[in-house]
């Protein structure tokens, strides 16, 4: 759905652009050869806007029901001035550099006109349905519960029947309306006769069929509790060696280039927050602190100090610094040497690994990659606890030991997620996305 609606942006923003040049020629009719040449300067806005529109979750369209994730009011006007001015700016320059035509009023109504559009198209995307998707759920697994009761105020999506299991199965059921059934896997592991009873009834038929714990990943973007510890998935769907040789080469190569890029920015700002430090802190400005890099190594983290040396006190500095992440900049250092990366996992430090790796299943798989300056989970979910050994209780069940460990299993469940599906093109929104945390923060993460 996200390349129609690109496609779809493009045509009406150029159809806009043809709108605009027209009203506003000095004949007040269509002049081909002033289209074309308002469309030179406007390729470079639009794509511009697409990222912009990307950052702001305006693309984000299975998350359009809700407000605190999807776009809204607040990030379509960010989008909008941040867009006008950036154009605007490079329009100007532009025109000097190579005499370009410079359509600056035309474009603040053509970005006027273009947002209104993208604010209304999202809107009327989440609040209509022009094709009702019909579904029937089957079992009564924790995954599938939470699926439901995300699926229910969606209007796009209508659970014809809720079934528990099987022998609830109508008879007489009509499933010419019906696009796909979704299935407990853990009814299917329970029950050897459910899958020929739905292959009989539905795949037999034509009828999709979808297990609740492939389904999640599609909805939610990181993978269910059940399937971390479903060894035999991890085995099976978790497999780097077909792809991940050439793309960790060439994301090497991107991790240098974008290092060395940065570096002429930022080198100015660490050398000011190094003295700023120094003066205000009165203590070391940087410091290094072992952490958990790939395939379990130890690795050096350089980071601005944000805490008095010895506590977990913030300096007065400190409190700024984390919150724009500007005390992370010396970590340039690190994914130059190749410690890091730009876009992977977290690093965790020893001690919280250890921890982790003895009560949450599979969290050594996070380590088979390269860990990241930022990453999927850092992105969609809420910094991670302190766990602490000697805080830890005493568990009277799995239950009450997944209960106090949760936030680490849905960390996990996300960087999973992103060592499934890592590419390029995911990498680059990632990096898009933090950028616009450092600025503008979420109401609300993933819980």
């Amino acid at each position: 759905m996200r390349i129609v609606f690109l496609l779809l942006d493009f045509a009406v923003f150029f159809a806009i652009t043809a709108f605009v040049t027209t009203v506003r020629s000095e004949t007040g009719l269509w002049d081909v050869l002033f289209f074309v040449d308002n469309c030179k300067v406007m390729l470079p806005v639009f794509v511009l806007n697409v990222i912009l529109l990307l950052i702001f979750s305006f693309y984000d369209l299975q998350k359009s029901h809700n407000k605190n994730t999807g776009g809204g009011i607040a990030s379509i006007f960010f989008s909008f001035i941040i867009a006008f001015i950036t154009s605007a700016a490079g329009i100007y320059f532009g025109s000097i550099l190579f005499n370009t035509t410079t359509p600056r009023t035309n474009l603040l109504l053509i970005l006027l006109i273009f947002y209104v559009y993208v604010f209304l198209s999202r809107e009327l995307y989440s609040g209509l349905h022009f094709s009702q998707i019909n579904i029937i759920t089957l079992g009564n697994s924790r995954t599938l519960k939470r699926i439901r009761k995300t699926l229910n105020p969606m209007p796009q999506y209508k659970i014809v029947y809720n079934l528990n299991n099987i022998s609830e199965i109508p008879e007489k059921l009509d499933i010419i309306d019906l696009d796909f059934v979704l299935v407990s896997n853990k009814l299917l592991e329970q029950d050897q006769n459910t899958a020929n009873i739905i292959f009989d009834k539905f795949v037999s038929k034509g009828v999709i069929c979808l297990t609740d714990l492939d389904f999640f990943e599609t909805l939610f973007f990181r993978i269910p509790k059940e399937t971390l510890k479903n060894i035999t998935w991890l085995i099976k769907d978790v497999n780097l060696k077909p792809k991940y040789f050439i793309y960790d080469a060439i994301k090497r190569f991107f991790d240098i280039l974008f290092s060395l890029c940065l570096v002429p920015i930022f080198l100015p700002i660490g050398i000011f927050i190094y003295l700023l430090i120094l003066v205000f802190d009165r203590q070391k400005p940087l410091f290094f602190q072992e952490r958990i890099g790939m395939e379990g190594r130890t690795i050096q983290i350089c980071k601005f100090r944000t805490m008095v040396n010895g506590t977990e006190k913030p300096t007065k500095l400190g409190k700024i610094l984390r919150k724009f992440r500007l005390d992370e900049i010396p970590q340039l250092v690190n994914i130059l040497d190749g410690s890091i990366s730009i876009v992977g996992p977290r690093p965790l430090q020893y001690e919280d690994n250890e921890l982790l790796n003895k009560y949450v299943p599979a969290h050594k798989l996070r380590s088979i990659v390269k860990p990241g300056l930022t990453g999927w989970a850092q992105l969609n979910f809420k910094a991670p606890c302190n766990y602490s050994v000697e805080q830890i209780p005493a568990f009277e069940s799995e239950e009450e030991k997944n209960k106090y460990f949760n936030d680490a299993f849905v960390r996990l469940a996300y960087d999973v997620w992103y060592i499934k599906h890592f590419s390029f093109s995911l990498d680059i929104e990632i990096i898009l996305k933090t950028a616009k945390r450092a600025f503008v923060k979420d109401k609300r993460l993933s819980e």
